[in-house]
């Protein structure tokens, strides 16, 4: 887990944001997934450099800054936003990955103040889903004194990627892993893991990572949670092709990251994207000769 923070905190190394406004940490935006009440909580936003060490790996720097020049944005830098899904499902208060916590600074670390303003405790939460074992989606599950940040919930993550969590000898990692044990439950990849959430096995940029289906069997009623088979609303989706280097193993990822955004672009599937501008929410869709990001009017 630490290994991705610092890779990502020595990309933007080189080019700093000042501490955002008080008012501006934390924000959430109510969205519905068929009958049910959903939040897209923010957490925060990195940037980082275009210098080719995260992104385009193997691509010259002038052949990223043109394909964002082409959709509008700096040639000379990156942005990621971090944001979370909150799902209310009855009687269970669902969330969908953590964010950073406090591992980043004042750029990050915004979940709990975005779960205020949605009128939510933490206390309330019943059950996490992670998609992978990142720091960017894992270290909101505990607070700095090393306690439980949603201490009733459910921790759901699938079996190949809680065995590959423990194995990690970062003390970060080690710390959370600690933190939640008694919390977690594996599933195997692809399960039906509640009658409205379905995992689906995304593995590559881990070998457990997965996506989650929510909702109801009705596409209209549904949304995917991509998680991080794409980091980057135009790089990722317009060259999926393209490394990047938190990726454990590249082709694999690049070749889950190819195959789902064509099958969620010919589903007309509605998206929700970790990373993606917030709120994160549109759909993939096919424009020419590739894929394009929509997001969803607000």
């Amino acid at each position: 887990m630490k290994a991705v923070i610092v890779l990502l905190a020595a990309a933007c190394a080189g080019s700093p944001s000042p501490k955002p406004p008080a008012e501006s940490a934390g924000h959430a935006e109510r969205l519905q997934i068929g009958a049910l009440e959903a939040y897209v909580l923010e957490d925060g936003h990195l940037v980082v450099p275009n210098d080719g060490q995260l992104f385009g790996l193997g691509r010259s720097t002038s052949e990223t800054a043109e394909v964002l020049a082409a959709a509008g944005l700096p040639r000379d830098k990156i942005r990621l936003d971090i944001q979370c899904l909150l799902v209310k499902a009855g009687d269970r208060v669902l969330l969908f990955d953590t964010g950073l916590g406090d591992a980043m600074g004042a750029q990050a670390g915004h979940l709990l103040q975005s779960l205020a303003l949605a009128k939510v405790a933490p206390g309330a939460v019943t059950d996490i889903f992670i998609s992978h074992a990142h720091g960017d989606h894992v270290g909101g599950l505990v607070t700095k004194a090393g306690t439980l940040a949603f201490p009733v919930a459910t921790i759901h993550m699938s079996a190949p990627e809680w065995a590959l969590f423990q194995t990690d000898t970062e003390a970060d990692s080690k710390r959370v892993v600690a933190a939640i044990g008694a919390k977690v439950s594996t599933f195997e990849p692809g399960a039906q893991v509640l009658p409205l959430v379905k995992a689906v096995a995304t593995q590559g940029h881990t070998s457990g990572h997965s996506s989650y289906e929510i909702g109801t069997d009705d596409k209209a009623a549904t949304v995917f949670y991509l998680g991080d088979v794409a980091h980057h609303s135009v790089i990722s989706v317009q060259r999926p092709s393209w490394s990047i280097a938190a990726d454990m193993d590249r082709p694999a990822a690049e070749a889950m990251r190819q195959a789902t955004l064509a099958k969620l672009a010919a589903d007309h599937a509605r998206v929700f994207a970790a990373h993606f501008p917030f709120p994160g929410i549109g759909q993939v869709v096919a424009e020419g000769q590739g894929l394009v990001w929509k997001p969803e009017a607000r």
